[in-house]
This record gives structure tokens, sequence and C-alpha cells, in this order.
């Protein structure tokens, strides 16, 4: 399914990777004056043209001190699962502390069609490389202190919005992605009132440019919810692939 592995792509991936624009060394911000984010659960709808294709559950706990689970399950709902059978599940463990996250492990699972696959990716912060397991065929690529993968990314965005100096109007993300390291730049540019199912919420409006790639994402994230995403849109010659909105919320206050 297309649209909803582009949907999915994008929530998890709503932001990417690690680093402020405003830090000199190109490294996460080492004094956060940002309120920890809670544990929490969120439901998101993929819509197109009308319809609502998917659904996209978010579940944030902390196991331990300085510890985090995140995980992402993306899935057809409705008329489209007579016509789409994928389900894609990935999650993220790893170390929080004042500068975000830092994951150990990032797993992604497909299944339900014939692009069924699993692939883990294991973080070695002493050698700074990334191992990749896919297919059983583990290989490594070289990471930047600031690299995170791409389902941690929403959190990241959280936290660094939540720490920014007043005036911050760019931030710069790296990711580890398909074998690559992505570099993604993000643009705040204005203020609006979003509707979604979860109700109506005061929001920043944020544009994400990608280094490697003609698509365009557009996200509206409220600082009444610790900056989550409630609203998301991705175009793409000039129309637009899909909306993510947020369905519902427990955990975070309104």
């Amino acid at each position: 399914m297309n649209r909803l592995a582009g949907a999915r792509s994008a929530l998890a991936g709503l932001v990417l990777a690690a680093t402020l624009a405003w830090s000199a060394s190109g490294a996460h911000a080492d004094e956060s004056t940002g309120e920890a984010i809670p544990p929490f659960t969120a439901i998101y709808e993929v819509r197109k043209a009308g319809f609502t294709l998917g659904r996209a559950d978010l579940e944030f706990r902390r196991p331990a001190e300085g510890r985090y689970y995140y995980r992402l399950h993306t899935r057809p709902t409705g008329i489209a699962r007579m016509v789409y059978a994928s389900e894609v599940r990935e999650m993220s463990i790893g170390h929080v502390g004042s500068a975000g996250f830092r994951p150990d492990v990032y797993r992604y699972k497909r299944s339900g069609d014939d692009k069924a696959r699993e692939a883990e990716l294991r973080f070695d912060w002493a050698a700074l490389e990334v191992v990749n397991d896919v297919a059983d065929w583990p290989w490594r690529m070289d990471i930047t202190r600031d690299t995170i993968d791409r389902v941690i990314s929403p959190l990241q965005l959280m936290h660094d919005l939540a720490a920014r100096p007043a005036d911050t109007e760019q931030l710069v993300y790296r990711i580890a992605d398909g074998g690559e390291l992505k570099t993604y730049l993000l643009t705040i540019d204005g203020r609006e009132t979003v509707e979604t199912p979860a109700g109506r919420f005061e929001a920043l409006r944020i544009r994400r440019s990608d280094t490697d790639s003609d698509r365009r994402t557009v996200l509206w994230v409220a600082p009444a919810l610790h900056y989550l995403a409630v609203q998301v849109e991705q175009w793409e010659d000039g129309s637009r692939n899909f909306r993510l909105v947020l369905a519902d919320v427990d955990g975070l206050p309104d």
C-alpha cells in the first residue's frame, strides 16, 4: 500500500534526527530546559481524498530511570483492509536524558503482503557506528553523535521544541534510515488553529525539507500537548499525498 506506507514513513520520521540548528557543534544541546515528556499513547487517522485509509498507534513509556520504550503500529482500516493487508510495526529502545533521545536498538517488521521483511539497527555509540541487520546480513555505517532512528524522531522534536530558544526558526536533523544517514531541515513558519477528531488545538506550523527528495511535509504541533503533532500533510508534484490527523491521545495535558 504505497499511500499507507508513505504515511507511516512520514509519521515515523515526522522529523528526524537529532541536532538543533543553533548548536555550533552539531550535537544535541547539553542543557535542556524543556519539561520531560510523560508516558502517553496516541492514535492517528490516515486520510486521502476524504477517506480514512488507515490508523497509526503510538506508545511511549519510561520503563526505568533514564530509559525509554517507543513503538509505532500502522495498519489499514475499514474498506482499505479489503485491498491492502500490510501492517508495519516499529520499535525503538534506548536512553533519554537532558539532550533528548539516544537509541540503542531499532526494530522494523512488515507483514501481510509480498514485501514482508524484518530489520534491526543496533547503535554502537563508542565506535560511532550503527549495525544494520537486514535479512540476517549485517553491515556497519558510520554515524554522528546526534543520529537517531526514524521512529523516535517525533519525540526528539517534542523535546527540542520545548527546549529551544524563543528566536529559533530552523532545526536540522540527521537520521539513520535505509542504509543512509539522511539530513532534514525543519522551518517554523507560523501558528494556526487546527481541528482534529481529538479536539481543537493552537499549533505551530512546521515545514520539512528533504535533501534527497522533492517531497514536502507540513506538520502542526500543539504546545499544549508537549508539542505532539496533531496533523501532518505530505505533498508531492503539487498534490497532497495524504493527511494524518490526531484521533485520540491519553497521558498528555490538553
